[in-house]
């Protein structure tokens, strides 16, 4: 850990009053001048530090940039988001995750970032992502199942972010449209993108889980194209949502249901995903290549597949993509 980032947990440790220069130097075993440097680079990273001659410094306010000093003080996890890299601006934070993974990072290790310059949904699809008003993150996870069951794995995402955004916020009713975006009134509100390596010997090798949240972001500023289809926590309720914290309860939750999904499979999470299927009791069309499939959605099954009733009888559609008929 940096000396500044030291600092930085002395000053939050002492939030409610100031904190005198002797003290973090005798901590710390440096010089006045060292700790004057090191609290204007966390000055310049954004963090509101007061000065008084006699008293010492005092942490005012601290910036919504979900790095680990601020997200690791906030998780009950045991494993997931213990290790988080994040960076002010990326490519993309799955291409890093996988960068991660193939070092050897460990399971649960994530990848976060303020800007992504080359973001991607399913099917290469861009996603759209601008600086410091979104949250664009990744997971390296090293799940111990076959690679038929990782196909589920999206929707415990969804799971995730969808709880979250409902014990925030309940009145959006957010929905989980299958297999892997958020939805608020019909509209995108959270993309994720799941990417497997795996070998035919040894199963899976790693999985890389990420997930793009409109959190802050204004309808206004989203593409021309995207302004009748997208949407952010902030569009929906004209507030402001911390990033930090958002990212933080996230990984608390997900780590829940994902200990869960691995020990048995997705079926304990079905009631869940049945909660907040977006796409259950409406007519639909699922296009898989050249062929389309279209009916009536009829829920999840336990292994994660969507059911279809089709004028031919019930059919389970295992990848594809699901339209509601009408938007």
């Amino acid at each position: 850990m940096s000396t500044a980032r030291k600092i930085l947990q002395l000053l939050k440790s002492n939030c409610q009053e100031e904190l005198s220069s002797s003290a973090i130097c005798d901590v710390l075993m440096i010089s006045r001048n060292a700790v004057w440097k090191h609290v204007q680079a966390l000055r310049d990273q954004g963090y509101q530090i007061e000065a008084h001659s006699r008293c010492g410094y005092r942490l005012v306010a601290s910036p919504d940039r979900p790095d680990a000093a601020e997200v690791l003080p906030l998780l009950t996890t045991a494993g997931i988001g213990r290790t988080l890299h994040y960076k002010d601006v990326t490519e993309s934070t799955n291409r890093d995750a996988a960068a991660g993974a193939e070092a050897g990072c460990e399971d649960g290790t994530v990848f976060c970032a303020g800007e992504q310059r080359g973001g991607r949904g399913r099917m290469d699809r861009k996603w759209f992502s601008p600086p410091g008003v979104n949250l664009y993150f990744s997971m390296v996870l090293r799940p111990a199942v076959a690679t038929g069951d990782a196909a589920s794995l999206p929707l415990v995402v969804g799971i995730a972010v969808a709880s979250v955004i409902d014990k925030l916020v309940p009145e959006l009713e957010p929905c989980l449209k299958w297999p892997n975006d958020i939805l608020i009134n019909n509209r995108k509100v959270c993309g994720i993108l799941c990417e497997m390596q795996a070998q035919i010997d040894c199963g899976v090798r790693y999985i890389t889980a990420g997930a793009g949240i409109n959190v802050n972001s204004e309808q206004s500023s989203l593409p021309e194209a995207l302004q009748q289809i997208a949407t952010s926590l902030k569009s929906e309720t004209g507030r402001e949502f911390s990033r930090t914290e958002l990212l933080a309860q996230i990984l608390n939750e997900f780590e829940c249901r994902y200990d869960i999904w691995k020990s048995y499979g997705f079926e304990p999470l079905s009631a869940i995903m049945d909660k907040y299927d977006a796409l259950k009791g409406r007519r639909i069309s699922v296009q898989q290549g050249q062929r389309t499939i279209t009916g009536e959605a009829a829920g999840v099954q336990a292994d994660g597949a969507l059911k279809v009733k089709t004028d031919s009888g019930l059919e389970s559609v295992y990848s594809g993509e699901a339209r509601i008929v009408g938007y």
